[in-house]
């Protein structure tokens, strides 16, 4: 604080602009996730996906009904976004050490626009599936590069709270998406839904390239860098990116919490895709509409979600922001979220069904920010892009590709699903939370008991190895 009498110091000066940048990047950020969340939103509204042909209903209803999708092409369109998401994010990772990383992402939303607009004018089931890969592609690049950016411009002490600021935007998103596509689709249709979404998407994308530019510690380099990685060969870049893998997998504490990660998201995707539905074939006698479902649904998830993330967020910084208690928190909700959840499936009426969904999904969405700050902390500043591209890739490469469809497959296997087969289906894919949380637990103790931080947040330090506490090191 600057002594009454005495003008700020230069130094004050730039601090305090510093840290207005830095607040504007994360509102920016913030905006951008709802936005690109809401795209998932939609893909699950109960009103937008509909339900299939069949004899009770011969024209179907929503996408599914206008595409001629059965439950596992259905599955197979949530798989498509995925494969997207996958092939993106390594390769916008990639290009961030020869590339402005803010620059991509615009890039990204462009082409998550172009996307959301191949979904809304879809003729066939195989078109929707290319455009939803094209949404995940570009959607890719601000996974991959806007978390690392968040950490490396938040106030020390605070790192975590912004962290669970940003992954807050998630359940608002889908929440709001489930919601929008439930009140678009019976007046005006399902495609406005997504047309209306690219519309929103494109001035986002307009501005991330107006705006000036932001550089993020320890990615790209100085200019020489940048200049010599613009102008080597794709073998050589091939070769630096394999290097940089082996050297990321070989951090033990990366890799297992990873893992752990992974049946979390496939839980996770299998609400996100189904959970509409499976809420209106359970309680269709109390909800009477599909968009009822939507609404309420869409409530309860963004309630929830910016509850629970920020919870988790605030835990974490409150006891020290090291990677133990970050893994012991992210176990303990993981638990709690199965708790309640298997209660969820179990109630008979859905007022307590509500209750046990809000307190279960507050409980699974409170370990988003301490688990991605473990992804971000165990990793030196120059490997975190790549860790949460490959983290991208891996949670949904085991997790939320293959669920949505397997849950599709086995919901449908003995005909038409009755209530109590997704009563079944959902409480079995929550069993996953269990696999999670022991995962999460092995993993904090291998990081140490103690309470001491794990990352020197040294932010005027441009040394990696001073990141990344040593006992996260393999031995």
């Amino acid at each position: 604080m600057t002594p009454r009498g005495e003008s700020p110091s230069d130094d004050d000066v730039d601090d305090a602009r510093d840290a207005a940048s830095a607040e504007a990047l994360l509102g920016l950020f913030m905006l951008v996730s709802a936005l690109v969340y809401v795209d998932r939103g939609i893909a699950s509204s109960a009103a937008v996906s509909g339900a299939p042909r069949s004899a009770r209903e011969p024209a179907g209803r929503g996408l599914q009904g206008a595409l001629g999708c059965s439950y596992a092409a259905y599955g197979a369109l949530n798989a498509a976004f995925m494969i997207g998401l996958l092939s993106g994010a390594p390769a916008f990772s990639a290009m961030a050490n020869k590339a402005c990383a803010f620059r991509l992402i615009a890039i990204g939303l462009a082409m998550a626009a172009v996307g959301e607009l191949g979904c809304a004018l879809a003729p066939t089931c195989g078109w929707a599936f290319a455009a939803r890969a094209l949404v995940g592609a570009g959607e890719a690049s601000f996974i991959a590069l806007a978390a690392p950016f968040i950490d490396d411009k938040a106030p020390k002490g605070a790192k975590t709270m912004w962290l669970a600021m940003f992954y807050a935007c998630v359940p608002f998103g889908v929440a709001f998406g489930i919601a929008f596509g439930g009140a678009v689709t019976p007046a005006m249709g399902w495609r406005w839904a997504f047309g209306l979404n690219a519309c929103a998407m494109a001035p986002a994308a307009a501005y991330c390239f107006w705006r000036p530019a932001v550089r993020m510690r320890g990615v790209g380099g100085d200019a020489n860098a940048r200049e010599a990685a613009a102008t080597s060969t794709v073998a050589s870049l091939t070769r630096a990116f394999a290097r940089d893998c082996k050297e990321l997998f070989e951090r033990e504490t990366y890799v297992v919490v990873v893992l752990g990660y992974a049946a979390y998201t496939a839980v996770i995707g299998v609400y996100a895709a189904w959970g509409p539905k499976a809420g209106f074939a359970i309680f269709r006698d109390e909800l009477h509409t599909s968009t009822n479902a939507d609404m309420l649904l869409g409530a309860i998830t963004v309630v929830s979600g910016i509850a629970g993330t920020l919870l988790g967020g605030g835990v974490v910084d409150k006891l020290g922001s090291s990677t133990a208690t970050a893994l012991r928190t992210s176990a303990i909700a993981a638990v709690g979220g199965f708790v309640c959840l298997e209660l969820a499936f179990r109630c008979q009426t859905f007022a307590s069904f509500a209750v046990c969904l809000l307190i279960g999904q507050m409980f699974a969405f409170a370990l988003q920010a301490p688990i991605n700050a473990v992804v971000l902390w165990s990793v030196p500043a120059r490997l975190r892009p790549l860790a949460c591209s490959m983290t991208t890739v891996t949670i949904h490469l085991f997790g939320d590709v293959p669920s949505p469809p397997l849950f599709g497959h086995f919901l449908e296997r003995d005909g038409v699903p009755t209530p109590e087969r997704w009563r079944t289906m959902c409480s079995t894919f929550t069993l996953l939370f269990v696999v999670a949380a022991g995962v999460f637990a092995t993993a904090a103790r291998g990081a140490g008991g103690d309470a001491r931080r794990q990352r020197v947040l040294d932010d005027d330090d441009d040394d990696d190895s001073r990141d990344v506490d040593d006992r996260l090191l393999p031995t």
